[in-house]
């Protein structure tokens, strides 16, 4: 029996989902799964409700709820990471100070100043968490889900003795869109090369049932925007839809199908988030930290009726995320090939090696392979060189335990272009200083 450690096992977002993967699943249904959570009585409650589906499925699994991190990490075979250091509290503050700075984060949880602290406040938390890792079941595959997923991806890569991959649906949406946009039935009929950086991947070649369809993409895109062409209904994962007008516009300039989530692909571009006008006609809307509070207690009300009253139907099918894929084809050894985030070694040739990139994966006994995306054209190469600098020299810093150095970095960000050094830096101290805890310096 392995054994599979959720850390924030009170994760109501992303463990409910992941278990139900699990359970349904005809190898993965018979493991251990461990829920960590410092906040003990959520992964109590995520427990109750992964006991009343295991119930319900038959499932042989032993489910354990802890807030003891010896007894949850001894022996594990593998770790599912998904916590958020600090809260929504401390994105609060990811939000309202750079807006006080002319800095309109949309999400803010990736790039721009929200994604910089975001970093540094979780590092000193993943290098403890690897040091655990290695400690207490060195062989241990990682699986990290928190964002942001370039940056802590690195940081486990960097301690970690065992493999480590990081994970986003991401590229799942633009799939999902072929397929609506084609009337297809399966994934399987669209074949893709992308690659890039997490919330800031590129596709450039795309065939539908073997047909090269990426020429007539653009030929369309001309004329009607992605969301014509597909699902004018589609919402994102928080409710919001900007009818993929960026996606569209970064489409008909660079020849490439960008993700297409147009709220986190906004906050790599000085002008987007930077400028009201400029949100109005790409229809980006923010995500107020209200309304994640709102979300986030909405979660919690459906897990509780779900222990109550029964487990709703869409827990009964698997979902998209593929951790349970990449655990089986782990504990088996047989090719499985999915997206990934892991250190580039030459998969992007055109950025320098060791920095993560998103690419496809092969995942086996050996742990991640990742495959050749190949070259991409300028622009979008110098824009992925920018922010892969960037990233690196944000976790370079707090690995040097260096404030100058990530303050540095910080100006490195091309969404601060607007303001000049001195208010960088103040941005930069401001955001520091509610995280004094958390710092690696």
């Amino acid at each position: 029996m392995n054994k599979i450690v959720f850390i924030g096992g009170g994760s109501f977002a992303w463990t409910p989902k992941i278990m139900a993967d699990m359970l349904l699943d005809p190898i993965l249904r018979e493991q251990h799964f461990v829920l960590y959570d410092i906040n003990r009585p959520a992964a109590e409650l995520v427990a109750a409700f992964v006991n009343r589906l295991k119930g319900d499925l038959k499932a042989p699994a032993l489910i354990t709820a802890t807030d003891n991190r010896d007894e949850a990490f001894r022996d594990a075979n593998f770790f599912i990471v998904t916590i958020s250091t600090g809260g929504l509290d401390a994105m609060a503050h990811d939000l309202a100070i750079p807006e006080e700075y002319g800095i309109l984060h949309t999400v803010g949880d990736t790039s721009g100043p929200g994604g910089w602290a975001r970093t540094i406040r979780n590092y000193k938390v993943f290098v403890d968490l690897a040091a655990q890792f290695n400690a207490y079941a060195p062989h241990a595959t990682v699986l990290n889900y928190t964002n942001p997923m370039t940056t802590l991806t690195d940081v486990l890569a960097r301690h970690c003795r065992a493999p480590v991959v990081g994970l986003c649906h991401g590229a799942f949406e633009n799939l999902e869109l072929i397929k609506t946009m084609y009337r297809l039935e399966s994934e399987d009929d669209i074949s893709v090369v992308f690659g890039g950086l997490n919330h800031f991947f590129w596709m450039k070649e795309l065939a539908v049932k073997g047909r090269n369809v990426m020429d007539e993409l653009r030929e369309q895109a001309r004329t009607r925007s992605l969301t014509q062409m597909s699902n004018p209904d589609y919402q994102d994962a928080m409710g919001f839809s900007s009818h993929h007008e960026l996606a569209t516009h970064l489409l008909r300039e660079t020849g490439l199908l960008p993700y297409i989530g147009d709220r986190h692909t906004c906050e790599f571009f000085p002008d987007y988030i930077t400028s009201a006008d400029a949100m109005k006609r790409f229809n980006l809307k923010r995500t107020p930290i209200t309304h994640r509070r709102d979300v986030l207690q909405t979660r919690r009300d459906k897990l509780e009726k779900a222990v109550a009253e029964g487990i709703p139907e869409h827990y009964l099918t698997r979902s998209r995320e593929t951790a349970v894929d990449i655990c089986r084809a782990r504990i088996t050894g047989r090719n499985f090939i999915d997206v990934g985030n892991v250190p580039n070694r030459g998969q992007m040739p055109d950025l320098p090696e060791g920095g993560v990139v998103e690419t496809l994966v092969v995942v086996n006994g050996n742990g991640f392979t990742p495959l050749v995306a190949g070259h991409f054209p300028e622009p979008v190469v110098g824009w992925l060189r920018s922010y892969d600098r960037l990233f690196r020299a944000t976790v370079d810093a707090c690995e040097a335990a260096d404030r100058e150095a990530a303050l540095a970095a910080l100006a490195l960000d091309s969404v601060c272009s607007h303001l000049p050094p001195a208010r960088i830096r103040e941005l930069g101290n401001r955001l520091l200083t509610q995280y004094a805890r958390f710092l690696p310096f």
